[in-house]
């Protein structure tokens, strides 16, 4: 019985050498694993998670509640959320950022002034058809974009809780000087009947060192209208 016992016993405990050895094999597959997808030089194609069907919610019976309020005062079901943070969904205003190079490189101040208003205008283009709300962003939490295939660095930090205040500052990759854009993001919406309003409240600022020019201007207010019922459009003013 005593003999039998000593090997079910020996059974149930691992060895401490094997279990040296099967926290190795973990490690190893995990490394290979990333080694694998850092070789594959591509970011990922989708968001984290699948957006869920909305059309069995009550729209009005949640927005009728967040008539005059403000943004950060609002409380709604999550799958009314995109699966981003609100850090995340602002670095999607520098896609462009390819035309402060162009801006850069240009000895007409003509041209340039037409590179930095076409990217003022295409921080617009990422809001198509989205009126999902992106997660609000702890105090203090950080979020840094950097592409291989693109050639600038993004940085922003949420500095504010109450109001939410982003800070952000957007650089060339390579550690250039050439040029240098920043800036601070208060978002502000309210529901109306039938619309909502977004006012991105804020001063956002560009410099080209090369030519010893600043630019400095606000976002736009934006109106989305017929949230309720009706076909979605979107009003940009100025």
């Amino acid at each position: 019985m005593a003999s039998d016992s000593g090997a079910d016993d020996s059974d149930e405990f691992f060895d401490a050498e094997d279990t040296n050895q099967y926290v190795v094999g973990i490690h190893r597959d995990l490394v290979k694993s990333w080694n694998d997808i850092a070789k594959k030089k591509y970011g990922r194609t989708k968001l984290p998670a699948q957006t869920v069907d909305r059309s069995q919610i009550g729209v009005w019976s949640m927005l009728k509640q967040c008539i005059g309020k403000e943004l950060y005062r609002m409380t709604m079901p999550v799958v009314f959320n995109e699966p981003l943070s609100m850090l995340q969904r602002f670095a999607e205003c520098v896609q462009y950022a390819y035309l402060l190079d162009k801006a850069d490189e240009s000895i007409d101040p003509i041209v340039r002034m037409q590179c930095v208003a076409a990217f003022a205008a295409s921080t617009f283009s990422s809001n198509l058809d989205r009126i999902a709300k992106p997660f609000n962003p702890l105090l203090g939490e950080t979020y840094e974009f950097v592409h291989h295939d693109l050639p600038f660095r993004y940085t922003s930090e949420q500095v504010s809780h109450h109001p939410p205040i982003t800070a952000f500052i957007c650089e060339p990759k390579d550690g250039g000087n050439q040029w240098k854009y920043y800036g601070s993001i208060l978002p502000d919406a309210r529901f109306s009947m039938t619309s909502m309003q977004i006012d991105p409240k804020g001063s956002l600022v560009l410099e080209l060192n090369r030519h010893k020019e600043t630019y400095t201007w606000s976002s736009v207010t934006c109106t989305v209208h017929n949230i309720v019922v009706g076909k979605l459009w979107f009003e940009y003013v100025s």
